[in-house]
């Protein structure tokens, strides 16, 4: 009997020990855990499954005092053996040039317009005004004369001053990225590019059929980057055409706009928004909207703020369709555009998909 009983106290004794240890275990992985990444200790303790942190953190970089294009994700590869950044090489300036031409012509093939070239001419006047840009922490299209840096007050005139005297149209876009720390910094044109497609003005120029010729320039200063992209035609005659973007049958179309743009196309709307839908009318002067439908793939209407052409000094012969809410992951769209122009009844109905996920 008293073996019996000694047994018994023999395992109460091991079974409180290995509860105290359990306990202890228990308390120091969750402290660890949270001191590492609250986030993740809270969804842990929310049942997580399968927890790890990303290989790939994204910080959330804006100049407060900034203005102009300023979309906001900066990407620091994080190698499992290190905790420092890896910043990949910089291009050098022809290696940003040839990069920047690729992506918009990029642009121009998904609505069916011919590539821009390089001129290096107009090259040099974009770098200058991005050099002006950087140094003064502007991010517009207007120089003073008085501001060390001057080659001209508009793309024009700049254009003009470096020996590009001969175009009959021109237009720029401008825009500034800015860094909390300088080993995050990488002149990255396709960032550029990307940044100014996925807005309302600014993708304009982009895919503008009556532009042939193009530049680029992009310079660094302290914490942040300027970009320049310039375009021109030296002569060729204007022709109607009808452009619009997202293309028919695109795919992996971003599903929200969140006002990254200046000036703001919807001041006091609420951001984010809907991705923007934009149809350019090159060519006519007398441009009519009749009717404008946007549907998603269950057929039902998705309410839309819209801009008519001519309806600010920005837009002139493009009307741009913007949700109210950003569009749903995955799913297809169907634009109709019924209006008259120089007496043209034109009748547009093309369909575009959304990206699955961010």
């Amino acid at each position: 009997m008293n073996g019996a009983r000694l047994l018994f106290q023999i395992f109460v004794r091991a079974l409180w020990v290995f509860v105290s240890m359990l306990t202890m275990l228990t308390l120091a992985f969750f402290t660890t855990l949270y001191f590492n990444d609250p986030k993740l200790a809270h969804d842990f303790g929310k049942s997580c499954v399968s927890c790890k942190k990303p290989s790939i953190t994204v910080s959330t970089l804006k100049n407060p005092k900034g203005g102009g294009l300023d979309l906001r994700d900066w990407r620091v590869v994080i190698s499992p053996a290190t905790t420092e950044p890896k910043v990949m090489p910089e291009l050098n300036p022809t290696e940003q040039q040839s990069a920047a031409l690729s992506r918009v012509n990029h642009y121009r093939s998904v609505v069916g317009l011919k590539a821009v070239t390089l001129n290096k001419t107009i090259n040099k006047a974009s770098t200058a005004h991005a050099t002006y840009n950087v140094s003064h922490n502007l991010s517009g299209h207007i120089e003073s004369n008085s501001d060390t840096g001057f080659t001209g007050a508009w793309p024009w005139d700049r254009m003009r001053h470096f020996g590009y005297d001969e175009f009959t149209y021109a237009t720029e876009v401008c825009s500034m990225r800015w860094s909390s720390a300088q080993y995050l910094l990488r002149i990255d044109p396709q960032w550029a590019i990307d940044g100014w497609v996925d807005t309302v003005y600014h993708r304009l120029p982009i895919i503008n059929p009556n532009v042939y010729e193009t530049g680029f320039g992009a310079a660094k200063a302290g914490d942040r980057v300027a970009y320049v992209m310039d375009f021109a035609n030296p002569g060729f005659p204007i022709s109607k055409k009808i452009i619009y973007y997202p293309a028919d049958a695109q795919t992996n179309v971003p599903v929200k706009f969140t006002g990254d743009e200046t000036p703001d196309p919807l001041p006091g709307a609420k951001y984010p928004v809907g991705y923007p839908i934009t149809i350019t009318f090159n060519g006519y002067k007398d441009i009519k909207i009749i009717d404008v439908k946007l549907t998603d793939s269950n057929g039902v209407d998705v309410k839309f703020y819209k801009i008519m052409p001519f309806s600010d000094k920005y837009i002139r012969d493009s009307i741009a369709i913007i949700p109210k809410r950003p569009l749903e992951y995955g799913m297809d769209y169907r634009v109709s555009i019924n209006a008259n122009a120089d007496d043209d009844s034109i009748y547009l109905d093309w369909r575009f998909k959304t990206k699955t996920s961010d």
